[in-house]
């Protein structure tokens, strides 16, 4: 029969205090660590140097009956303190791994500490790196198992950018709770070392604060300056209406307008001014510094040198003569004008210069205005009204149709058929058609007569201070003509000349001494070129004539002063 070899071995509590080389010993029961029952259930061995050391037991068996890769569910109720230990299975796997507070099971790693935070800490200088094309996704439900609502991605085969983004337009909104107030670009809750670019639209709550000026399509906001960029073919509009450029909607600036442009149009029908007096033909005028100008120079380009003229005023900050100075020369070509001194700080661009003129331009002031006689663009004509600056120049030249008179002095004037050149209008005078002319007090007393003199102003004069007899001038409406004959004739000044057949006549206005060319004033009825006509001297004597070859009419019903009134002979 089989022998039966037994080992050393005891059911109390404690190991063997001390065993032979290759010794073996065995402590029964249900076995712990620590404590009074720690050394249960386990087989001891000696040593060479007799010592007692723990090699086997059910303690340690027990914790590994269970199958290989095996940790989920598993129990031991061998040992009190329900120890297990991993076995790998053939993929060298276990379905379930707790550390401390982790667990990763399946694709989840989570924290058994509720509340407690899962932290990822590289040794060092190392990174936490994440794959490209890898999404962190959030919102997948209460156990994130459902797809997520948003997600962070390195995006390498795409754009090549970092991206914050959702399947849902809806989701994955992106919300910074720091509410630190940005001063500068380095100080805000969010900082951008690069550019960003934004495919929607921008909402902002707070100020756009950009020293270094911003960009809008093609408009520039820098520092207190809203400007054009290069393309927009250097236009900006300003449109109330929200369905595109149109002429709907109101624009209501507060505060002053200036206008520093060369032409203001006005495309509207109806325009109203509170304003009860409008000033035109300005004497100031501001001007903008293109370029920057350096200390101790005398030249300045300015945005616009029209109207600019030698010797007027300029002003504004680093100017000589305590910012204010004249000028002297302008370059029209390069805008630059010259003045006198030298600057006595640089001077930035972008600076406004106060130009206030101080010569006599001899420019017309006014309203221009433009019209239509009929169809067709070559019938648009321009008229002017208003003050006539250059009738001085013109009158006393002797080169204007205005005359010299002794009170000459600028005048009101209308020009239906203008021609506007540098502010100055030429052109025919047009009627004027009102119900009555006041003259000033001075110029005029009871009973005053208005005539014209011989440079066609029209004057007035006074009533007599007492009541005379007679009169020495009569006013009298005279139409002239100036008969050409076929051949030539001699007729005496004051010789009535007509034409029974048409009941025509006139009065001779001066000599004519065998000549063809008769001038008749006084005439009434109208004269032709085929009936004869009949001289009655100054004696009683008739003379026949023949017809007139032609007829030309100097004037009609002019008015006349005469102090003679010949009712002529017969």
């Amino acid at each position: 029969m089989a022998s039966i070899i037994r080992i050393k071995r005891s059911s109390g509590t404690a190991k063997p205090a001390s065993l032979n080389w290759g010794e073996m010993a065995y402590v029964t029961g249900i076995g712990s660590f620590g404590g009074t029952n720690q050394y249960k259930d386990r087989v001891f061995l000696g040593d060479d140097g007799t010592n007692v050391n723990p090699v086997a037991g059910h303690f340690y068996t027990s914790m590994m009956e269970h199958a290989a890769g095996s940790i989920a569910g598993v129990t031991n109720a061998r040992n009190s303190d329900g120890g297990i230990i991993a076995i790998l299975d053939s993929d060298r796997k276990v379905d379930l791994w707790n550390v401390d507070n982790l667990r990763i099971d399946g694709n989840e790693i989570s924290s058994q500490d509720n509340d407690g935070n899962i932290i990822l800490n590289p040794n060092g200088n190392g990174d936490i790196m994440i794959p490209d094309d890898t999404k962190i996704g959030f919102g997948g439900g209460a156990d994130g198992t459902s797809n997520p609502d948003a997600f962070i991605r390195y995006d390498e085969v795409g754009g090549d950018r970092l991206e914050i983004g959702s399947a849902d337009d809806t989701k994955g909104r992106v919300v910074f709770t720091n509410a630190t107030q940005a001063t500068t670009t380095d100080n805000g809750s969010v900082q951008f070392a690069g550019g960003v670019g934004i495919d929607k639209d921008l909402i902002i709550g707070g100020k756009i604060i950009a020293p270094g000026g911003s960009t809008f399509d093609k408009i520039k906001i820098d520092d207190n300056v809203i400007s054009s960029i290069t393309g927009s073919d250097n236009k900006i509009f300003i449109d109330p209406f929200p369905d595109g450029l149109s002429n709907e909607g109101d624009v209501i600036i507060k505060g002053n307008l200036q206008v520093d442009g060369t032409t203001t149009t006005v495309n509207s029908t109806q325009s109203t001014v509170n304003d009860p007096i409008m000033t035109v033909g300005d004497v100031t005028s501001t001007r903008t510094v293109m370029q920057t100008v350096a200390s101790g120079v005398s030249t300045a380009i300015l945005d616009d040198i029209v109207g600019i003229a030698q010797d007027d005023l300029v002003a504004g900050t680093g100017l000589p003569n305590s910012g204010v100075t004249t000028v002297t020369a302008i370059n029209a070509s390069a805008k630059m004008i010259t003045f006198i001194g030298t600057t006595s700080s640089g001077i930035s661009t972008g600076s406004q210069f106060t130009i206030t003129h101080a010569t006599d331009t001899n420019t017309d002031r006014g309203l221009s205005f433009k019209y239509n006689t009929a169809s067709g663009t070559t019938n648009t004509k321009d008229g002017f009204f208003g003050f006539d600056d250059s009738s001085i120049a013109s009158s006393t030249a002797g080169t204007g149709n205005h005359g010299t008179h002794g009170d000459d002095s600028r005048r009101w004037t209308y020009v239906p058929d203008a021609t506007i050149t540098a502010s100055v209008v030429t052109g025919t005078k047009g009627f004027l058609d009102v119900k009555g002319i006041y003259y000033q007090s001075g110029n005029f007393s009871s009973g005053g007569v208005v005539w014209f003199d011989s440079e066609g102003l029209q004057r007035s004069t006074n009533a007599p201070a007492s009541p005379t007899i007679t009169s020495k001038q009569v006013l009298t409406a005279v139409t002239k003509v100036v008969l050409t004959m076929p051949g030539n004739v001699t007729l005496a000044q004051g010789d009535i000349v007509k034409q029974a057949s048409s009941n025509a006549f006139g009065v001779v206005e001066s000599a004519v001494n065998a000549a063809t060319s008769v001038p008749l004033v006084g005439v009434e009825g109208t004269f032709n070129n085929s009936n004869t006509l009949i001289r009655e001297g100054q004696s009683g004597g008739t003379t026949s004539l023949s017809a007139p070859s032609s007829v030309a009419t100097t004037y009609i019903n002019k008015p006349h002063w005469t102090s003679t009134l010949d009712g002529g002979t017969f």
